[in-house]
């Protein structure tokens, strides 16, 4: 099974404008390095993955739990996962999830995901991979069965995701969301194929055009992607804090966000978790068209993020932050720089030293990111 979540309403009136999702997640690869199937005849160096699986069940659970935030109603969310198993509905229900192969991703991408996004103009189409990915002449994502040593074209089971976003311009959904948590790398052997190809899934002509079409890319062309192990991408782990509020916008008093907001709030968000866990992290959002929203948020958020220059003034700093009935302490000891979320909005902030003068001030946070370093 692969239908997550449905619209009760939907079936009656599929006519309704609404959010229509397709979430892979693929971990377990039986053909690539430590896989448990017979073993690719090439593999360029790729592993199991621990972070992808995990990053996929967070995203369209957040999908279901948040739908009232959308700026549709969610009409449904497909899901596949590798290894296979079962999620939570968001009812109490447990769901049967499908392996994420090729050809199961080629049918839910046909007979029901294409044809629901297509049914109205005026639907969300959202598409999140993560799991292995390749970049050499294309953006290639590779499906649970990439490298079956029984096809003997070696890319028989893998998906041209450039060639697929094109292709989506033949849909009728005018606003197109598209997230590929996965690597950019252009491995040596990977360049010294011949024919490298993948599945496009659907095709367009230079007559199709959608109003707006974003893509969100976890890393940089050429570049991995990266998690902590068993754990989230820290691309999801952007991304949904960006969802949440630090990618949105105050528009008339309430806060937004659009395909542009969200792609700049991400990006920002990353390069805040490069610094924080030392690792080359980038988001490459490639953004087209007019900007199209994608949900609300009750307030904006705010990563902050509050330090000292010297390692003698971080350890002995006394952290207090204050809004209206708001409170946040972090006291001598705790980890440096300290970080966290805020809502957007002025905030008192006051450090305590034994051997310096206190910092009193007030500064405005706004959305996504807050850096202050102190120079003591």
């Amino acid at each position: 099974m692969t239908l997550l979540w449905q619209d009760p309403g939907q079936p009656t009136n599929p006519m309704k404008a609404q959010v229509h999702a397709f979430i892979i997640g693929v971990g377990d690869y039986p053909h690539l390095s430590g896989g448990s199937g017979h073993a690719a005849v090439a593999n360029f160096g790729l592993q199991q993955l621990t972070t992808t699986r995990i990053a996929a069940e967070e995203i369209a659970t957040w999908l279901i739990r948040n739908r009232s935030s959308l700026s549709l109603p969610l009409g449904t969310v497909e899901v596949l996962m590798s290894p296979s198993g079962t999620m939570s509905d968001g009812q109490g229900n447990s769901v049967s999830i499908d392996e994420a192969s090729m050809q199961n991703i080629d049918d839910v991408f046909s007979q029901k995901w294409w044809p629901r996004c297509n049914a109205q103009k005026d639907n969300i189409a959202l598409f999140y991979f993560a799991g292995h990915g390749l970049n050499t002449l294309s953006q290639y994502l590779l499906p649970s069965d990439f490298g079956d040593p029984q096809f003997p074209n070696l890319w028989a089971n893998c998906i041209d995701f450039d060639g697929m976003r094109l292709g989506m311009k033949a849909n009728a959904a005018d606003t197109q969301l598209f997230f590929v948590d996965a690597c950019r790398e252009k491995p040596i052997d990977a360049l010294a194929q011949l024919n490298p190809s993948g599945k496009q899934l659907c095709s367009s002509s230079i007559f199709d055009q959608v109003s707006a079409s974003a893509a969100y890319f976890a890393a940089a062309d050429g570049q991995q992607a990266y998690g902590p192990a068993n754990g989230m991408t820290y691309f999801a782990e952007a991304l949904l804090e960006s969802l949440e509020g630090a990618g949105a916008i105050n528009r008339g008093g309430q806060w937004k966000v659009d395909t542009f907001s969200l792609g700049n709030s991400v990006a920002q968000i990353m390069a805040s978790l490069a610094h924080a866990h030392s690792q080359p992290l980038t988001c490459n959002p490639d953004v087209q068209g007019v900007p199209a929203s994608i949900c609300t948020a009750p307030a904006g958020l705010v990563r902050a993020s509050i330090g000292c220059q010297t390692s003698l003034a971080n350890s002995e700093a006394d952290i207090q932050l204050q809004r209206f009935t708001q409170q946040v302490h972090s006291p001598p000891g705790d980890r440096r720089p300290w970080t966290g979320r805020l809502d957007a909005g002025d905030w008192a902030i006051n450090i305590g030293f034994q051997s310096f003068a206190p910092v009193a001030v007030t500064d405005t946070l706004m959305p996504p990111v807050y850096d202050r370093v102190e120079a003591v």
